[in-house]
């Protein structure tokens, strides 16, 4: 084991900072304080530059690092007015949650101060790190969440309305749209608002990272011991989002006499919010998809810009210019508003018009914070679930399971109570902000958030689906498709009592629920002719496994997506269908999900019935109420629709083209990892192209879709291949029978500097399934151990 020693100012006494073969940081320190500050210090060794990009992206500062490009999002991010509030929740902060975030900011500075060698970007783009702040922890937590609530999926389903109608929006929703057509503002200021904001998240998704986080998905389960054959629970979990280089998530231990936790969690922010264990519980997050952002349409005095409508008459907003510094060009200054309805987002209230942003986690100071130290304490599920009390955003489903035998879920965070007279339009589009409707009255009580430990069923299972019947209480107006959620389960009733390796197994599941229940209609299909038949052949003989080596997934994917344009597009038109499908506004892929889940959903209901009938005249799925024609009188509730036939027919001729001009005529050469591989990029790859071949991490085929438990989604629009565009970013999996054998791994490594031995040594076990060891128990660390930093006192 090689070992260092270093003086550094701050610490109260020595910390050994042990690093295994992945290069893993073992933080183990005398007391929190310093805790808190090896894990600081750690951090920045690790992903300063990736740090430096948050804070700067949060705080709306990219531009002074890569010029021009960089100010839409800058703009955006001013907007949010996420500094503000970052600042405001460090001063609600409690003495302890302050003291944890000013060790931790500490540590960073430490290194910034030491005179190890900075991150290689500093010097490309002759810049210096200021010092880290305890804001700028709270801040880069805060750009990670702000895009993944629903605010930008109201603006798509805004957009679409205007564009198509009511009528033909409820054939696509299922249902008419809420409130719908008096609630929505009519005529040219309107849409141009929309067409406005959704240009501002076309321009600023580049480098605010709304593709990063507009999908963020994820899959978590836990086994009752009941259910495994050690008699001990398991929990397993990955998550999902766009692959950053580096990586969002990073890999520490940290210990100390309070407590002894290891998972993973963002660079540049304390704790274990989202993932770890602590030796007696272990826990982890999904997205719920949960509704706690309001759009309001606020209403501004042409002649008197700052003055806006509310139900008392016109109240003045608050109005500040603020600087935008432009690498290589002249400074920008922009103008950013708030209303009571919160900041001004989209749209220029001297225009008349405009969009304001209420937010669970930038309406108010939020101590949300606060559970994040307690949660490390915590020995048992229900004394973790106690510990959550505070947490404010986002809302997630956290699923745990301790070594007591018990297993745990929670719906965390902060759902808002609206007022009674609200209109239901609110949960689908922005509401008109001077009606006094959708008035923010509160927050769901604790004790009647979704909760349950050791339910009846012996497993807990999300994956981003609904969380419970009806909308008592109110989460969402909708969530993702079911069919990863529907895998899980499926695999998990297939045995009696399963094995921790089974179980864990399951993250490398590469069947598509919806892909074999189109391989049932096609063998029910047909036959046709040329190509369609050649398509329909191949993919009614095959079993549904998205496997990286397989040829059918390939034509399979080539398929699904033709299918969706020839449903889909005749309803919407050509227009409407390439701005869905343009990947240029992250939550219209989304939309297009969710039609998709509902066409399979119809065809799922024929094929049961038809299953019932047992040998009874098979229904044609042709009859009136189809999809692939133009749109019909919309219908009333859930959509009971039926696939065209002769929709099929011309995906799989498509699908089968499109696949022999990329890969050849010869199917037997066809692999879907061919098509469907990672693409990441460095943060500067844009400004430094010629550097691109060594910031970013090579390209990585895999199988699986955006409906497999393996998830990698890729975008709707047509396209030679499927760069995936959601995967798996993070897995964890605890035997708490024994825990010691614990396992993580990412796409990528600990380190965020290119070309550094542990900048991408995860990556080929993370494509393969297998995972690193969580060293965890101090032997075991002082034995895993390949380098050792010792921090002492200066």
């Amino acid at each position: 084991m090689v070992e260092e020693t270093l003086s550094i100012s701050g610490l109260r006494a020595p910390v050994t900072i042990y690093r295994d073969s992945y290069g893993v940081a073992h933080v183990r320190a005398a007391n929190e304080h310093d805790a808190w500050f090896g894990q600081g210090l750690a951090a920045a060794h690790d992903r300063l530059w990736q740090m430096e990009y948050d804070r700067r992206r949060a705080a709306g500062r990219w531009a002074e690092v890569v010029g021009r490009s960089g100010v839409a999002g800058d703009t955006l991010a001013r907007r949010l007015q996420l500094e503000r509030a970052a600042r405001d929740d460090v001063e609600a902060m409690s003495a302890q949650t302050r003291a944890m975030f000013e060790a931790y900011a500490a540590g960073v500075n430490a290194f910034i101060g030491s005179e190890r060698p900075l991150p290689l970007e500093y010097a490309l783009v002759g810049l210096a790190p200021e010092r880290w702040e305890p804001w700028h922890s709270v801040a880069s937590f805060k750009v990670r969440h702000v895009l993944m609530g629903v605010w930008q999926k109201k603006l798509a389903q805004a957009q679409l309305l205007a564009r198509v109608g009511p009528d033909t929006y409820a054939r696509l929703d299922g249902r008419p749209p809420a409130g719908s057509p008096v609630i929505l503002p009519p005529g040219a200021p309107y849409r141009r608002l929309l067409d406005e904001a959704i240009d501002d998240i076309r321009q600023a998704a580049a480098h605010l990272g709304f593709l990063a986080e507009a999908e963020a998905g994820s899959n978590s389960w836990a086994v009752h011991g009941s259910r495994t054959t050690t008699g001990t629970p398991v929990l397993c979990n990955d998550s999902h989002r766009a692959l950053d280089v580096p990586n969002v998530y990073w890999q520490v231990h940290v210990a100390c006499p309070a407590f002894d936790v290891i998972g993973a969690t963002f660079p540049g922010v304390p704790g274990f919010p989202h993932f770890g264990h602590n030796g007696s519980v272990a826990w982890s997050i999904t997205h719920t998809g949960a509704d706690y952002q309001d759009l309001y349409i606020e209403a501004f005095d042409p002649e008197h810009p700052g003055r806006y409508r509310t139900p008392d008459g016109w109240a003045g907003a608050e109005r500040t210019v603020e600087r935008i510094e432009v690498a290589g060009g002249a400074p920008v200054e922009i103008e950013v508003w708030r209303t009571r309805d919160g900041p001004i987002v989209h749209g220029d209230p001297r225009r008349g018009m405009a969009l304001a942003l209420r937010y669970t986690a930038t309406d108010e100071p939020c101590r949300g914070f606060e559970a994040l130290r307690p949660m490390l304490l915590a020995k048992t599920v229900a004394e973790l679930h106690e510990t959550q009390r505070p947490w404010v955003d986002p809302v997630n489903n956290l699923v745990s399971a301790d070594t007591s035998g018990n297993i745990g879920y929670l719906t965390r965070g902060f759902l808002p109570l609206r007022s009674p007279a609200t209109s239901r339009a609110h949960r689908q589009f922005p509401a008109p902000g001077w009606t006094g409707e959708c008035r923010w009255i509160g927050r769901v009580p604790f004790e009647q958030l979704p909760q349950a430990i050791n339910p009846p069923e012996g497993s807990i299972v999300t994956a981003n689906q609904a969380v419970v019947s009806g909308d008592e209480p109110y989460i969402a107006d909708s969530f993702s498709p079911p069919s990863r959620a529907e895998r899980i389960v499926e695999l998990l009733s297939a045995n009696g009592r399963m094995t921790p390796a089974q179980i864990i197994a399951m993250q490398g599941d590469t069947t598509s629920r919806p892909a074999q229940t189109w391989v049932r209609l096609l063998g029910r299909s047909g036959p046709f002719d040329g190509d369609a038949e050649r398509a329909r052949s191949l993919l009614a003989g095959w079993d549904g496994n998205v496997l990286p080596e397989s040829g059918p997934a390939l034509l399979y994917g080539y398929f699904r997506r033709a299918l969706a344009r020839a449903l889909f597009e005749p309803i919407v038109g050509a227009d409407t269908w390439r701005w869905l499908t343009s990947g240029e506004s992250p939550a219209t892929h989304a939309l297009v999900s969710r039609w998709m889940a509902n066409a399979v959903a119809a065809v799922e209901r024929d094929q049961a019935s038809e299953r019932r009938a047992e040998g009874e005249a098979t229904p044609r799925h042709g009859d009136a109420e189809t999809l692939g024609e133009g749109a019909p009188t919309a219908p009333a509730g859930p959509p009971r629709v039926r696939v065209r036939e002769d929709a099929v027919m011309r995906a799989l001729e498509e699908g089968w083209q499109q696949a022999a001009v990329r890969f050849g005529a010869d199917p037997a050469r066809w692999t879907w990892a061919a098509a469907h591989a990672t693409d990441a990029r460095h943060t500067l790859a844009a400004r430094s192209p010629e550097r691109a071949a060594r910031f970013d991490p090579p390209r990585v085929g895999m199988g699986g879709d955006g409906d497999t438990i393996q998830a990698a989604s890729y975008l709707w629009g047509e396209r030679p291949e499927f760069p995936i565009t959601g995967l798996s970013v993070y897995r964890q999996a605890v035997d708490l029978g024994d825990v010691a054998c614990s396992s993580y791994v990412v796409p990528g490594g600990v380190s965020g500097e290119p070309g550094t031995s542990h900048f991408t040594d995860q990556l080929e076990r993370w494509r393969t399934h297998q995972r690193i060891p969580m060293h965890y128990g101090e032997v075991d660390v002082r034995a895993a151990a390949v380098r050792a930093l010792e921090l002492k006192p200066a």
